[in-house]
């Protein structure tokens, strides 16, 4: 491992994007459930993880509570 930053999102602890490789690639490490389908995935860079996390998180949030609100 070569560097690893933590991804929050809205203040949630999401997951994390390690640098294992010397070209620079990432993997994201996904901790909240919502980005399961995030985890292993390679990233070109730090801030492609953060969109496609925050993008993914985001949809979740919105879906989870217009599931609650129809409840």
């Amino acid at each position: 491992m070569f560097k690893s930053e933590i991804v929050e999102i809205d203040g949630v602890f999401v997951g994390v994007v390690i640098q294992t490789r010397h070209d620079g690639a990432r993997v994201f490490r996904a901790i909240h459930e919502w980005l399961r389908p995030l985890n292993g995935q390679i990233m070109s860079s730090l801030q492609e993880a953060r969109n496609s996390a925050t993008g993914q998180f985001r949809r979740r949030r919105v879906a989870s509570c217009l599931a609650a609100a129809a409840s």
